[in-house]
């Protein structure tokens, strides 16, 4: 059994990001490989865990969710990269990937759709990015833990990014009718 745990999804959910646990818990579920999904307000609990089939979904959320737990933000952030460092796939979007950086400096605000190169790390990733940090748009923490600044939710834009992800988890890549489907639709919106 695969498990995600998202943090604050009430919260962190602004443009769609958790819907990234509903593209990952699809393909599993197209591959007959069962998973369930588990809201957590407090990382401190994950710690306990192995890492083996764990998830860890930190997403985007609005200026006043930000500020809603920012007494918080240093501890969520060290709990963070300590799951990173002790080999937890995971995937931070927008306002959740800059919590992470707190000293990041700030830019001219980019509102765009994004097509990022791949890295040796990275496939090439697709979606819309809004933000003003002066971080890399993607970047890889540890061995599975993705932060980027795009939106979309980029899994379901980028099903390459998806299957590396579930591989991280230990999940053979498996191609069915409805994944290939579900491609040729993500592929089809990326062209334009």
């Amino acid at each position: 059994m695969i498990e995600f745990y998202t943090y604050r999804p009430d919260r962190l959910n602004l443009n769609g990001d958790q819907a990234n646990v509903a593209v990952l818990r699809k393909r599993l579920e197209w591959a007959g490989i069962e998973s369930r999904v588990v809201a957590v307000e407090h990382l401190n609990k994950l710690e306990e865990l192995d890492a083996a089939g764990k998830f860890l979904m930190l997403g985007h959320g609005s200026a006043a969710a930000m500020r809603s737990f920012a007494s918080e933000a240093q501890q969520v952030r060290e709990q963070v990269l300590s799951l990173a460092d002790r080999g937890w796939v995971g995937l931070a979007v927008g306002s959740g990937y800059e919590l992470l950086f707190p000293g990041a400096t700030r830019r001219e605000r980019l509102s765009d759709y994004a097509d990022v190169e791949a890295t040796e790390s990275l496939p090439r990733l697709f979606g819309y990015v809004n933000t003003d940090a002066e971080l890399p748009l993607a970047q890889v923490l540890g061995e599975a833990f993705v932060c980027t600044m795009v939106h979309g939710p980029v899994l379901a834009r980028t099903p390459e990014l998806a299957d590396a992800l579930l591989r991280k988890l230990g999940v053979a890549s498996a191609t069915t009718k409805e994944s290939e489907e579900a491609d040729s639709y993500a592929r089809g919106a990326n062209e334009h």
